[in-house]
């Protein structure tokens, strides 16, 4: 039996006890309501307002916070005390795709008072939402103004070298993508905004094209035993896609496939698609993937897995918009690969660390192919918010085996190390949950050999 709350303080006590997500924002919603002036209020609609963007909710996370915050209205130079910018509310905006907006305040709040971070974040801003737009001349011209007014800064050893750099980068790729496709273009949606793809949670048969990335000199590759797939033809790439389809079969109850759509490689030189190339700037590598022809062709239209063969790719893994996905060879795992894919449908990473911070208890069996544990992706399955955010339903979590067996292991790294045992895993017609592996039960020995 639970203790009706009738004071803002049982209200919040109630709030950080409940561990589903979305008992926790009603709960907030209700001590909002009830208590507005209340000191306790105050603080339940800021932890309201971040939970709701924490959970893909960003349409009731900007229509509270603009609630909360009246001046919204002005631009974004004037929001807040001491003229300070407002960029939580840019951001929500961004991510809300009001470009306009985005476009509005951030010109008008950049004045003639130099401050390098600032206006870089305001670049940043007016670059994405430019790009989501189609407007590549206009966003070049915009990184030219910058680069008028900051590119001195950008010393040898000194503390923004490796910013201008970026942006100088930046820069040249904008340049491409206006030499290559004109002065206006199709949008481009980094990882920062709302993708187009979210309709796709619900469609079978959604294409997928691999690229191998080459360096144009054998020079720097990885060792053999970490290069899965650079040998092989179609068929390798396409029962990885086999693989995938079992694991998404699962997890969607059947409501989201992948079709296998060619494999094709790219000759990288040296430098491309690098940290050094941008500056450590993952915007600039955005911008840059969407500069290769055979990648815009694609971008928007297919989900496309650059397996990046050179030994700087150090385990890269990285959604780099508009189903663009970027991962060394030795991230060619089945897990990984659906765990980007879910990035281009909307889903994101389950993260609670600050407010578990706060005392908030959350559901410790409320995890899946966005939840890390120690670094690694490890759980088949999905969170309750990404569930809500694609319509899939709520299916039991487990943990994919791997073979202890060291001849199996070996011959696992060889194939990228897939998941070896999807097919034993239940979908909609298998038993019910329980007779899976959830989460914390030890499988039969038996169980863990793999299917190659």
């Amino acid at each position: 039996m639970t203790v009706t709350p009738y004071t803002p303080q049982q209200f919040l006590s109630l709030a950080k006890e409940q561990v589903s997500v979305s008992d926790k924002i009603s709960t907030l919603k209700r001590l909002s309501d009830a208590f507005p002036l209340d000191n306790s209020a105050k603080v339940a609609r800021e932890n309201l307002i971040n939970l709701l963007l924490n959970a893909n909710r960003y349409e009731e996370a900007l229509q509270l916070y603009q609630k909360d915050h009246p001046d919204t209205g002005l631009p974004a130079g004037r929001q807040a005390p001491g003229n300070a910018i407002d960029f939580k509310l840019l951001d929500i905006l961004l991510r809300t795709g009001r470009y306009n907006d985005v476009l509005r305040d951030t010109a008008e709040a950049s004045g003639p008072v130099r401050d390098f971070l600032r206006d870089m974040q305001l670049l940043e801003l007016r670059v994405q939402a430019l790009l989501a737009k189609g407007q590549f001349k206009i966003a070049r011209l915009c990184v030219e103004r910058w680069l008028e007014k900051y590119e001195g800064d950008g010393v040898p050893g000194g503390r923004f070298e490796g910013d201008v750099r970026s942006i100088q980068f930046l820069h040249r790729h904008l340049r491409s993508l206006e030499r290559l496709n004109g002065a206006k273009g199709k949008s481009i949606f980094t990882a920062s905004v709302p993708d187009s793809l979210q309709h796709w949670s619900k469609e079978q048969d959604v294409p997928i094209v691999f690229f191998k990335l080459i360096p144009v000199h054998p020079a720097g590759q990885l060792h053999e035993p970490l290069l899965p797939g650079q040998h092989e033809g179609s068929s390798y790439f396409a029962d990885r896609v086999a693989d995938l389809n079992r694991g998404f079969q699962y997890i969607s109850g059947g409501q989201f496939s992948l079709k296998f759509s060619g494999v094709h490689t790219l000759y990288v030189q040296e430098g491309d698609i690098d940290p050094e190339s941008s500056g450590g700037h993952l915007l600039t590598s955005r911008v840059y993937i969407h500069t290769i022809p055979e990648l815009y062709k694609l971008a928007g239209d297919a989900f496309v897995l650059l397996v990046d063969y050179r030994d700087q790719s150090d385990d890269e893994a990285a959604y780099m918009g508009d189903g663009l996905i970027h991962l060394s060879a030795s991230k060619l795992q089945t897990l990984v690969m659906m765990h980007e894919i879910l990035h281009g449908l909307g889903a994101t990473h389950q993260e609670w660390n600050a407010f578990e911070a706060q005392g908030y208890r959350f559901d410790p069996d409320d995890r899946g192919l966005m939840t890390f544990e120690r670094g690694e992706i490890v759980y088949l399955g999905l969170e309750e918010k990404n569930r809500a955010l694609l319509g899939w339903p709520h299916v039991a979590v487990i943990r994919p085996h791997f073979s202890t067996d060291e001849e199996f292991t070996e011959r696992l790294a060889s194939l990228g190390k897939a998941v070896a045992d999807l097919e034993s895993s239940p979908s909609p017609s298998a038993p019910p949950p329980e007779e899976a592996q959830p989460v914390g039960q030890k499988p039969d020995p038996a169980e863990l050999l793999p299917t190659l």
